[in-house]
């Protein structure tokens, strides 16, 4: 007989990791599993990029608190968050979309998240091009994914961070609970920019919470990491929410998910310059640097460093 306990050994990442395991890729796919988006190569200059999420109510929003049209904008703009995370390399767009509704679900909000994906791809050029529609006797989801084809930029990964690499964010973090986790603006056009202009070495986007994706980067490039606490990019969210729960406004901003903000290294010259570009619309800010061995340290503001650990949002199953 199993043991009750192996019903909840794994949490998301250990499950993750444990399918990767049971994969074997063919040689077209150059990116596997395990970054935020796959990427199979068409020819000898085109490649296929490919990502998907599902959104699920109770977790990733409350019905009777959230209007459809939020539902149905956050469920495709996730995916197009994962797809800046790759450098936003690809550029034809297409999404597919599955929806379970509950039973005699008001046609009114079917309708209306309906007209919230349409509007995140719309903004984003993306066409819809197909997808699924249930009904199920449990809570409501939604599932999306997004294809790209690509052949002008270098998809990026979390695998290529290089020791010295200074640590850079887009944006500011935490606080995203209080509204930014519906309505956020995934940062294709920033990560398009970035490939484009500078020598970017990793990326991924803040969805996990910015240690957590941190650490991603770091395990996927074998390096550690020094994060300066007086240079991390607070939200003004943050400072509210901080006082609600009476934790560190630092906390909240290092470890809250679905900032939707891109997060990569690149050399400190890269940097610099990207620091006095004002063609990006959104702030970067230089927030750590990248070393050898492993783990996240902080260095506060009197120059201490201690070990800390990689904590964020992760799904416990």
């Amino acid at each position: 007989m199993t043991s009750r306990k192996n019903y909840y050994m794994m949490n998301e990442f250990k499950y993750i990791n444990w399918i990767q395991k049971q994969i074997k890729y063919p040689p077209s796919v150059f990116i596997k599993s395990g970054d935020d988006a796959a990427a199979i190569r068409l020819n000898k200059n085109r490649f296929l990029l490919v990502t998907t999420d599902v959104i699920v109510e109770g977790i990733d929003f409350l019905r009777n608190k959230t209007s459809g049209f939020d539902i149905g904008y956050k469920s495709l703009a996730i995916s197009l968050s994962d797809l800046a995370a790759m450098g936003g390399a690809a550029d034809s767009l297409y999404a597919v979309a599955t929806v379970a509704l509950r039973p005699k679900m008001p046609n009114r909000f079917a309708q209306s998240l309906f007209r919230g994906m349409k509007k995140a791809a719309d903004k984003f050029q993306v066409t819809i091009i197909g997808g699924d529609v249930s009904v199920v006797q449990g809570p409501t989801s939604i599932s999306s994914t997004i294809m790209g084809i690509g052949q002008k930029l270098k998809p990026l990964t979390r695998s290529g961070a290089r020791t010295g690499d200074a640590i850079m964010v887009t944006g500011q973090l935490g606080g995203s609970i209080l509204g930014k986790h519906l309505r956020f603006t995934p940062r294709l056009k920033e990560a398009r920019h970035l490939n484009r202009k500078y020598r970017i070495n990793a990326m991924s986007d803040i969805s996990d919470g910015c240690l957590a994706d941190l650490d991603h980067i770091l395990k996927k490039s074998k390096k550690s990491a020094v994060l300066f606490a007086n240079r991390i990019p607070i939200s003004r969210a943050t400072w509210q929410l901080s006082r609600q729960t009476k934790k560190l406004a630092l906390k909240h901003a290092l470890t809250d998910g679905e900032d939707f903000e891109l997060l990569f290294t690149c050399p400190v010259k890269e940097a610099l310059k990207i620091l006095k570009d004002r063609s990006l619309a959104v702030p970067v800010t230089l927030i750590g640097i990248i070393g050898t061995g492993q783990g996240i340290f902080l260095q506060d503001v009197r120059g201490k460093i201690k070990k800390i650990k990689p904590k964020g949002y992760e799904h416990k199953l």
